[in-house]
């Protein structure tokens, strides 16, 4: 078995026809972005502090900042895609190399959460005053209970177990964990069934929805994901002309449909048309100079973005968030701090060598996968 780690360089500009790692950084920049304008901007919170919203048309905007959750569907998505791309890499792509790169890919996202959700405790009770024994369950509970619950809401599996969680909006990573540890079968699925595959796959929520069954709607992203990587979709000559423009149409239309779906028929047609937006990102805003650039500098830190922002406006500054009252003020000042933070982040994992025990980690899965 080859070693999983490749020699190939990273990826620096955005090559014309293919759909890199730069382009899904690009993506991720966007989807960022429709995550936080759709946090800050929950109606809770504007009613709360008495947010003006400069439109006259409330129920619109309320609207479109619900709808921005098909963000997620984004997400799932992307995981979809780079995870296929990964497993069709691999020469010898049976199921132990597929294991181990779920594995690696794992070891990368828990590298990321058990590091903030350090930091986020350890600022909860010693900062803010927050005691963290009360929250996981107040003075009755034993010692024991309570360090196995922060262990369960540490690893991002607190949605699974119902178990108190420090931030509401790490939900999403007990599905991204589930995701992960799915893709291997999925994409073993499609190589089997290939298009086949594709209606079953966005059907199947119908069969399988319910309310405590949530994770459903977002498998037909996950499907197209997968599909889009492994036909090359995105990919091949550039279009130009009145092709572009039919493209920028349809797709600008798809996520018009999407938004409608979501807003007044059906959550799980929404998610599915909501894949267009990662295809509008790549095709005509990731060659937008400086648009891009900043975009991908985002997208490099969406993850920690994700993990973060939500202590920032809702949990510890929600006060001061909101003290600017106009949201031409509110969002750009939660995405700096958002970012300010996880450039801090990543400057402390750099100083502490957490980088370096976490690419020790992954050399180690590389060596073990050598070996078999």
């Amino acid at each position: 078995m080859q070693l999983l780690r490749t020699d190939k360089k990273e990826e620096t500009k955005l090559e014309k026809g293919v759909f890199t790692r730069e382009h899904t950084l690009v993506v991720k920049g966007v989807l960022i972005c429709m995550l936080l304008v759709h946090h800050v901007f929950a109606q809770d919170m504007i009613d709360k502090y008495g947010i003006d919203v400069v439109t006259d048309n409330t129920l619109l905007f309320s609207n479109i900042i619900v709808f921005f959750k098909v963000c997620i569907a984004g997400f799932a998505f992307l995981t979809a895609f780079g995870m296929t791309r990964i497993f069709q890499a691999k020469e010898e792509a049976d199921c132990r190399v597929l294991f181990f790169v779920t594995v690696k890919r794992l070891v990368k996202l828990m590298s990321s959460v058990v590091i903030i959700y350090i930091l986020a405790a350890l600022y909860k009770q010693f900062v803010m005053g927050e005691s963290l024994a009360i929250f996981y369950g107040g003075r009755w509970r034993k010692t024991g209970v309570i360090l196995f619950y922060m262990l369960v809401d540490m690893m991002g599996l607190s949605d699974y177990a119902k178990t108190p969680m420090i931030n509401v909006t790490w939900w999403y990573l007990s599905y991204a964990i589930l995701l992960i540890v799915a893709m291997p079968f999925l994409y073993m699925a499609y190589k089997k069934f290939r298009y086949l595959l594709i209606p079953v796959g966005c059907l199947l929520p119908y069969a399988i929805l319910k309310e405590s069954v949530f994770f459903s709607i977002l498998l037909p992203p996950v499907i197209l994901g997968t599909a889009s990587a492994y036909e090359r979709w995105f990919e091949g000559r550039e279009v130009s002309g009145g092709k572009k423009v039919i493209g920028l149409v349809t797709g600008c239309g798809a996520v018009f449909l999407s938004y409608l779906f979501y807003i007044y028929a059906n959550d799980t047609v929404s998610y599915t048309l909501s894949v267009a937006i990662p295809y509008l990102v790549y095709r005509y805003v990731s060659d937008i100079p400086v648009v891009n650039t900043c975009l991908k500098f985002l997208g490099k830190h969406a993850t920690n973005i994700f993990l973060v922002h939500t202590f920032i406006y809702y949990y510890f500054y929600s006060d001061f968030i909101y003290s600017v009252q106009k949201i031409w003020y509110i969002f750009p000042l939660l995405l700096c701090l958002s970012t300010g933070v996880s450039i801090a982040i990543e400057l402390f994992k750099k100083i502490t060598g957490y980088n370096r025990l976490v690419t020790r980690a992954l050399d180690k899965i590389d060596q073990y996968a050598g070996s078999l």
